[in-house]
């Protein structure tokens, strides 16, 4: 089986951070006080949590959003683009009076690289009155993305009791993350999470030491080069798909969507990680972090057909030597 098996779709609670994105395709820097005309400037809705729920609401899932709106025009654009994409809003306050979250990224296009400038804004971090525990019992999954922690915790919290999969896009270290870390069943770090919250600068050790902190399921991502997984302290590395890149803006919080998607639809680990590779590698061959996000075919033949990256250097950064040759990955 390549893909969820419920075709209904996974029902999946989001909790998270949303942002409005101005991207800027460069070809080189300006000296200053000097001027660079640029192709194009592309704006969009952004966020960890906010791009995470589109793109697990266009593979098809049931998807609900908790995360502080506004009512200036950003907040206003994002509410349209999200609604328009099928996300569920109804438990997403909208703060009166304040300014949106937004970020500048420059894209050198030669390389397919990004350089972020952002601003939180300010916007006031929701309530514990938001964490209402009774929608967790019309949900088939929790994500959260670290931002809200006291929400997020307390709905962690609850859905792990309630034997509901949890799953962390561990981007960076925040004010209790160890605690959500610890409430969740999967967990997904970035290369730069799990070594700076554990201590442990060897990506296996750090995995090892994430896994101790409570969650079943952990995993590093290498961005072009792959991803980590372990399984049952076995190490699962996972090279990515050979796909054309344009722009890596918002690929972190695709593969945490497809990864998601995959595992509220009861499919295993290695294959969630699969489906989390493929919904990044598809995000990139557009600008922004949203529009190049696929559709659920889309993902099914990728993983079915499409070629893979090798896996020389995934294996040469995690310090794990390819006994069995490319092959192995395949």
């Amino acid at each position: 089986m390549t893909g969820p098996a419920d075709t209904a779709g996974p029902r999946i609670l989001v909790v998270g951070y949303n942002a409005f994105d101005v991207i800027v395709p460069v070809q080189d820097f300006p000296e200053p006080d000097e001027k660079a005309e640029v192709s194009r400037v592309i704006t969009g809705g952004g966020g960890p949590g906010a791009t995470a729920s589109l793109a697990m609401a266009r593979l098809g899932a049931a998807v609900k959003l908790i995360t502080p709106l506004t009512d200036d025009l950003p907040g206003r654009l994002q509410r349209r683009e999200l609604l328009a994409g099928g996300v569920d809003l109804s438990l997403s306050p909208t703060m009166v009076g304040f300014e949106s979250a937004k970020a500048v990224i420059l894209v050198d296009e030669a390389r397919a690289q990004r350089t972020i400038f952002w601003s939180r804004g300010n916007v006031p971090v929701l309530e514990p009155r938001h964490a209402m525990l009774e929608i967790l019992d019309e949900v088939d999954l929790l994500y959260t993305d670290g931002h809200e922690a006291e929400v997020s915790l307390r709905l962690a919290r609850a859905a792990r009791e309630r034997g509901l999969p949890v799953v962390m896009d561990a981007g960076s270290v925040r004010a209790g993350s160890g605690e959500l870390v610890a409430c969740c069943t999967d967990v997904v770090s970035s290369r730069g999470f799990a070594p700076s919250l554990t201590g442990f600068s060897s990506p296996l050790d750090a995995l090892r030491a994430l896994r101790d902190m409570g969650p079943t399921r952990v995993a590093m991502t290498f961005g072009s080069k792959g991803v980590l997984g372990l399984d049952n302290d076995i190490p699962l590395p996972v090279p990515s798909f050979a796909v054309p890149v344009k722009d890596t803006t918002g690929a972190g919080d695709a593969f945490h969507a497809g990864y998601a998607f995959a595992l509220a639809g009861g499919l295993e680990f290695r294959t969630c990680l699969d489906w989390g590779s493929a919904v990044a590698g598809l995000k990139c061959r557009d600008w922004g972090g949203r529009r190049g996000l696929p559709y659920l075919q889309e993902v099914l033949r990728l993983i079915e057909n499409g070629p893979r990256n090798s896996p020389t250097d995934l294996l040469a950064m995690i310090q794990i030597p390819d006994p069995a040759g490319p092959t192995a990955f395949g």
